[in-house]
């Protein structure tokens, strides 16, 4: 199991920098920012960047630290939170969205899935090696 979760460990964290850096086309990409830039700012995909380093950081020393492991699992739960809010309060018009840019679009329809998933995941790990 633990190859496993290595091998989870390291996809996560170049999820969360390849994904950054395509989605927003090496920090060019305006309308991601411009769509919520309270989480999306070039700051704030900077710092997305910084957590997949830390998870790759931790991948072979993650049965050591699984309180670390849970810190993952609550940050990715609130991207997952602020995937739902952008969804079900701001309720963007996802066909605007789709006509100014497909690339975009697809990453707001699949960011909290991705973070759902990578969550689950490191709670999953958490659970395995909690003290």
């Amino acid at each position: 199991m633990k190859q496993y979760l290595t091998f989870g460990f390291l996809l996560a964290g170049f999820a969360n920098i390849l994904g950054v850096l395509g989605f927003s086309l090496g920090f060019q990409n305006e309308l991601l920012n411009s769509y919520y830039p309270e989480v999306f700012s070039n700051f704030g995909l900077g710092m997305i960047i910084v957590w997949g380093m830390a998870y790759i950081a931790v991948s072979t020393e993650h049965p050591r630290a699984s309180r670390l492991i849970f810190v993952f699992f609550l940050e990715k739960m609130v991207y997952v939170g602020t995937a739902i809010y952008f969804w079900f309060v701001m309720k963007p018009d996802f066909m605007m969205m789709w006509e100014e840019s497909v690339l975009t679009t697809l990453f707001f329809i699949i960011y909290g899935i991705n973070d759902l998933i990578f969550g689950l995941m490191f709670f999953y790990a958490w659970l395995q090696y909690r003290k």
